[in-house]
Order: structure tokens, then sequence, then C-alpha cells
């Protein structure tokens, strides 16, 4: 395998800018519980949350405690986490491989809520060349006495979207190459299946079900980079005398992320490779919707519709850093190796996932849900189809308390969050 590029670029990007503002925020804000009022009046259940983080992110039992430095669930606000218990549900957050595939933090996660040793399993690990076996957990499930009575609720930010659906159909039916493959009695009990009834809902924030155009489209960043330096010199931001040079450093900056996006860039078993959109979509063939699941999408956008007809960054809503990430999605219009056709329905996003992929892998059932999350609401939800909430006006990070612009309207809508998904 040649050597993941976009990947190390993505790694070293992300920890240069959370080493900026962690070191411009005080710790004991960050530290600092946040208080949320819940109503419980509704509750038919009150099963365990398991929050999963994003791609390059991290949770709660991060090595080294660098979640005491900054919170996933809260970002700049405060430990939302610790807020929610306080609240009265049951939190879970369990750290799974940043930049790992699907597959991978699938296989993570049931041996972290079990309490065993990770089993990437033994078909898959042959086939990818790595070993079967990760870190052992073996004493330390994360959630004591799992079961059909003793659900879970799943709820997967971004990356993790995909990780929920992925697992919740692996514990329903199990995987018959893993069976085939693993004869000697040592079978995960993930790759048995059996389980759909330990899963009570199955939730995507902002999810990548369908992939994201965001890097992975050689065009759209080409087209992306022409944009900017068209709208540099039209407007005149920059002056005359020195737009030769602007222009000389936005093509190079352009150039490189067009040859890390050329394609084939992301080693399969990886995130990106995962993300891609004809990979995303392929996998999506292999993934089930399991009919006593409930699950519910929640969509966001931040991008506006410009006078020339381009979708672009809508910065009353975008967090400043996502948004600026938001055009080389918004000027998605190319056909994928696989034939997939980019056009202006993958436009609209939140400046990592596009709306199309956040709603359900595609041609998977939906219903569309009439008002944001509530108890009163959960009377319109229905098992085995994908609830959709209405669309958010926000960015990628907004319902984990944004980056650049902290706030708490994300967090709270948490809340109603938990009080539906409990009332159902």
């Amino acid at each position: 395998m040649h050597f993941d590029y976009l990947t190390w670029f993505i790694r070293k990007f992300n920890a240069f800018i959370l080493a900026v503002f962690v070191l411009m925020i005080p710790l004991s804000q960050l530290k600092k519980p946040l208080h949320f009022d819940a109503d419980h009046t509704a509750d038919k259940t009150n099963y365990p949350f398991v929050l999963i983080h994003g791609f390059q992110s991290w949770n709660e039992d991060a090595p080294k405690d660098a979640y005491k430095g900054m919170q996933y669930w809260g970002m700049f606000n405060g430990d939302a986490l610790a807020g929610w218990r306080e609240a009265g549900y049951t939190c879970v957050a369990p750290m799974l491989d940043p930049a790992g595939s699907n597959w991978h933090r699938a296989c993570e996660l049931y041996a972290k809520l079990t309490g065993n040793r990770v089993d990437y399993g033994k078909a898959h690990s042959d086939a990818c060349g790595h070993e079967r076996f990760g870190e052992d957990y073996t004493g330390k499930a994360m959630v004591p006495n799992w079961s059909a009575k003793n659900k879970v609720n799943l709820i997967g930010h971004s990356l993790a979207g995909k990780d929920v659906i992925l697992f919740t159909s692996l514990m329903a039916n199990g995987n018959k190459a893993e069976q085939k493959a693993t004869k000697d009695g040592s079978l995960s009990g993930l790759f048995k299946g059996g389980k759909a009834a330990w899963i009570h809902t199955c939730v995507g924030l902002a999810s990548v079900y369908n992939g994201t155009t965001l890097f992975v489209n050689k065009q759209a960043v080409h087209d992306t980079g022409e944009y900017l330096k068209a709208q540099i010199n039209a407007v005149k931001l920059v002056p005359w005398g020195a737009r030769t040079a602007v222009n000389g450093v936005l093509t190079g900056m352009f150039s490189l992320l067009e040859n890390m996006t050329s394609g084939g860039v992301a080693d399969p078993d990886t995130a990106i490779y995962d993300m891609e959109p004809d990979n995303a979509i392929a996998m999506n063939k292999d993934i089930a919707t399991v009919p006593s699941v409930y699950y519910i999408s929640h969509v966001q956008d931040d991008t506006k519709k410009a006078k020339d007809g381009h979708y672009v960054t809508d910065n009353a809503v975008a967090d400043p850093i996502i948004g600026g990430l938001t055009p080389i999605i918004a000027r998605t219009n190319t056909v994928t190796e696989g034939g997939l056709v980019l056009d202006e329905k993958w436009q609209a996003n939140d400046g990592c996932a596009n709306v199309i992929s956040q709603i359900a892998p595609l041609g998977a059932p939906t219903n569309n849900l009439s008002a944001g999350p509530s108890a009163s609401l959960a009377k319109e939800i229905k098992a085995g189809v994908y609830n959709v909430l209405p669309t958010v006006r926000a960015s990628h990070m907004w319902p984990i308390g944004d980056f650049v612009k902290p706030t708490k309207d994300g967090l709270h809508y948490m809340v109603r969050m938990f009080e539906m998904i409990n009332a159902i």
C-alpha cells in the first residue's frame, strides 16, 4: 500500500488547529460542567446513550486524559457529557480509531461496549493484511449487562453516523464471510448476529451515509480555487499590484489539494477511503436497515445561493473554520470514476457533509418529521426507516458545541433529542 498523504495531512492540520485553540482557552473553562434542563415526564425508557465521535476526533476515554483538555461533546463551551449526566441521562463516549475505517471502528465499538478484545475478523484481516486482534478491554465493559432487555441508543456524529448503521446491521445479521472463515470457535459476537433487539435507536448527526465530496473531488477543488481567484479580482479585495502574487499562491495551494484528491489517494481500510462517495455507496449495499430499530437523521446546511446561482457559505450560520471548507463541496459538479453524478443535488452542505448524504443512504426508506426533536414528536417516529428531522441552519460541529464561535444551542438541541428518544 502507498502512503496515505491525505490522512497524514488532515491529521497534522487538525492537531495544529486544536493545539492553537486549546492554548487560547483557559483549561478551567474547558473542564467546566454544563447545565441542562431536561423533562423526563414523557419517558418510556431511559437506555444508555452511546455517543461516538467523528473523523480525526477524540472521546472521553482518550489516552492520557486528552479529553480533559477539551471535550468533544461541548467543545469550548464546557463538558456537555457531565451536564447530560446531571440531567438524568446515562452517557458513554468511547474513543475509536480517529482515521480508521467504518469496519475497524465498529469492531472497536463492540469490544469497548461489551468488554472484550478487539476482533477485526479473520476474513477482513487476512484480506487487508493486518493483525486480526487489537486492544483488550476484558473486564472494562462500558455498558455492563447490555442485552435485549437493557438496550442502548447509538448516536454518531459525522463519520460515526456511518459507524452506527454498519454496527447495527452487524449486530442484527452478523457477517457471512467472517462466519465462513472462522471455524475454531473464536468468532466475535459482533459477527454472529442475532442481536437486533439490543439496539433501541440509531442516530446520525450530520452523517456521511453516502460519503462526502470534501477533499475527495478533484474537480470541485479546482473549481473552488478558480472561483475564489475570480471573486478576489472582481470585488478588488486585493490591490491590483498584488493580485498576480495572490493568484499564484492560490493556484499553488489548490494544485496541491487537487493532487491530494486526484482519486485513489486514500488506502482501503481507512476512513477517507470509506468517505469517498463511490466507496460509501458501495458499502451501503451490505448494510441492512433493521426493522426493529428506530433510525433518526439530524441534517444541517450552512450554504446559500449567491446571485450567480452558485452555493456559497452563509456566514450568518457557518462556523468560520468549517465554513471555509463549504465552497469545496458547494461547487461539486462532476462524475466519479464509478459513474456517480455529483450534480447540484450534492452541493448543499454543512462544511463537511453533503446534505444529501446526511439524510439517509441513497434508496433507504425515509420518514420526514414535522418538527425538531421533542418528546411530543416521538409519536411520528417509525421503526425500520430513517426518520429525518427538519434541516437545521448550522455548520458541521453545531450539535457538539461548534468550533471557533462556541454555541450551546446544539447542545440543548441534543437534550430535546434525548427526550424524544426516551418517549418512543
